[in-house]
């Protein structure tokens, strides 16, 4: 082989060398905004259900937060007003296998949402939702953290 021949070889591997290791981290990039989308979603998802079940008449199977009379008491309340099994442990589709949300208990008439990409709530993604059903905008994200 000439010279020329070599040199364009070594160089179209590099070239394709650097693209595989370009693709290979805008793979990785989309992969963690993937999740994160997925873990906000569940979590206004959940928070909707929420909001729309302490609007409803307690005759209706609503909920009231907060102090007072029919008052969600504790997070298994809440969950089990909006048909969940369970407050904590909640899956989170898309977000991984092991990716999961769970309720806090309500107090003055809101609660939070947390959604986690691993369920360990310390460490990967974390997402959490504050559920306000009597202010203008009920569902609102308070907190997006990412830990590498």
């Amino acid at each position: 082989m000439g010279q020329q021949q070599l040199l364009l070889l070594v160089l179209s591997t590099v070239i394709v060398g650097l693209a595989t290791v370009a693709g290979i981290q805008a793979f990785g990039e989309n992969q963690k905004q993937a999740t994160q989308d997925a873990l906000v979603q569940r979590a206004m998802s959940i928070g909707s259900d929420i909001a729309a079940a302490a609007r409803q008449p307690s005759q209706m199977g609503g909920i009231k937060m907060g102090d007072g009379s029919n008052s969600a008491d504790s997070k298994s309340d809440v969950a089990s007003a909006i048909g969940l099994s369970g407050a904590t442990g909640i899956s989170a589709d898309g977000a991984g296998e092991s990716a999961a949300c769970k309720i806090n208990k309500p107090s003055s008439g809101s609660l939070t949402l947390e959604c986690d990409d691993d369920g360990s709530y310390d460490s990967g993604q974390t997402v959490t939702v504050t559920v306000d059903p009597d202010a203008n905008n009920p569902v609102e994200v308070t907190n997006i953290k990412v830990t590498s």
